[in-house]
């Protein structure tokens, strides 16, 4: 299967939490302007540690653009790095080529160091024809170089702050992003050329990357992408696109974003993105009413009704949410069956797995089910859902629609917490299309 990927994809600098260094980082900034508030961006030393003190305190993710190449500098020079790849789209063609999936990557900026670290079955459109990452790579012009600071911290990780050591409530990460060419949403011709001649050959596309557009250029930065997307459905209706949201700097630019969606077939969303997204938005009658009044407070299903609400209130196939202990699927039916989505959502909630626990989303997931998981699929079943008879996911029908849960595995010492929700992505949606292209035969 050929899979567009687009659009963002980079080299992530890594910092695993150590006190020393960023004990010497946070005593160069001044103490008053030190507070844990997440920024709307990163102007300053300052801004950097407030968000990073913020999203440690709650144990949560965020991606913030950093406002200068100066401070970015400041920044690459004061830790010790590690690179791998990054950017949505570059994690997802990696895995989808190791899966067998012949992507299409969109690299305008595609260095040697970059192109080392992607699948040699990924291919980069050059003139006409797709060529392997180190082969594209050869060709002038192509020199720059993108980063984005990854900060991942693990639980009980502490930093210093003028109120006294902050200590991480959860695994997770923070990103400081300088990268002018990912948030234009930059593609070149050779891309746009050969997706335009041969959209008629291409199964289906990965698209991310929407939420790295700065505050004061979306609205010129959107258009040219939405209508490409556009420009393909309509070449090849067949096409299954599937949108990542990412977490986008304000409420507006996210609900800006989502009334472009018309001719996306699915969404994903992590939970904080979901609370963005769905504002409103709920289907408070997904469950059968006795059983919603009996756990009306139950957080899982609380987000499976705005998902849905959300899928109703865009008007897409599907929206599905990715969190920590379980993913959710809201589809209509007709296009696979639920035996068929609960294996793809297992698929990519294993190799998420394997990949936070080994580094690899191609080894051995662990064996324990995620306990908050497996308790929101037994309540599910409680109120009338029923597992498929396969794996450890549940599901239930309702107004032609079908509600999948599949809890998560647990990973007790992650080696890698960066990537998790692009790896269950990429490998749900190939595991969903090999289906939808099934039922068409």
């Amino acid at each position: 299967m050929k899979i567009i990927c687009a659009y963002p994809v980079n080299l992530d600098a890594v910092y695993d939490m150590e006190e020393d260094s960023i004990s010497r980082f946070v005593q160069g900034a001044d103490p008053l302007e030190l507070k844990s508030e997440l920024k709307g961006s990163i102007r300053s030393r300052e801004d950097l540690i407030s968000s990073l003190l913020y999203c440690m305190q709650q144990g949560s993710g965020a991606e913030i653009l950093v406002e200068s190449q100066e401070l970015a500098e400041k920044i690459e020079a004061s830790f010790p790095w590690s690179f791998r790849l990054g950017g949505n789209a570059g994690i997802m063609a990696n895995l989808l080529a190791e899966l067998g999936a012949r992507p299409v990557l969109n690299a305008p900026a595609l260095e040697p160091r970059l192109a080392a670290l992607l699948h040699p079955g990924v291919g980069i459109p050059v003139s006409g024809r797709l060529m392997q990452p180190t082969q594209a790579a050869e060709r002038p012009g192509l020199s720059s170089e993108v980063l984005h600071f990854v900060f991942q911290f693990k639980e009980s990780d502490r930093i210093p702050s003028p109120q006294g050591p902050i200590s991480a409530a959860k695994d997770n990460r923070f990103i400081a992003t300088y990268d002018p060419v990912n948030t234009r949403m930059v593609s070149n011709q050779d891309f746009d050329a050969y997706c335009q001649d041969h959209i008629q050959d291409i199964d289906g596309a990965i698209l991310s990357g929407f939420h790295l557009a700065p505050r004061d250029r979306y609205r010129e930065i959107f258009p040219p992408r939405i209508e490409q997307i556009r420009s393909w459905k309509e070449a090849n209706p067949n096409i299954y696109i599937h949108v990542e949201m990412g977490s986008f700097q304000s409420q507006k630019i996210a609900r800006h974003f989502l009334r472009l969606l018309e001719k996306a077939d699915s969404l994903g969303l992590n939970e904080d993105e979901l609370e963005t997204a769905a504002g409103k938005c709920s289907y408070p009658d997904l469950l059968p009413s006795s059983a919603a009044a009996d756990t009306s407070g139950s957080q899982w299903q609380e987000r499976m009704q705005k998902a849905a609400g959300l899928r109703e209130h865009l008007g897409i196939f599907r929206v599905s949410v990715h969190t920590r202990d379980y993913i959710l699927s809201i589809m209509e039916e007709g296009k696979i069956t639920a035996k068929e989505e609960l294996l793809s959502l297992q698929k990519g909630a294993d190799a998420a797995a394997a990949l936070a626990a080994t580094g690899s989303a191609k080894g051995m997931p662990p064996d324990e089910i995620n306990p908050r998981g497996l308790e929101a699929k037994r309540e599910f079943c409680r109120q009338g859902a029923e597992a498929a008879g396969v794996g450890r996911g549940a599901f239930h029908k309702r107004d032609g629609l079908m509600v999948s849960l599949m809890p998560s595995l647990l990973a007790r010492e992650p080696r890698i917490t960066v990537g998790l929700g692009d790896t269950a992505t990429a490998a749900t949606f190939n595991q969903e299309l090999q289906a939808i292209k099934k039922s068409r035969i």
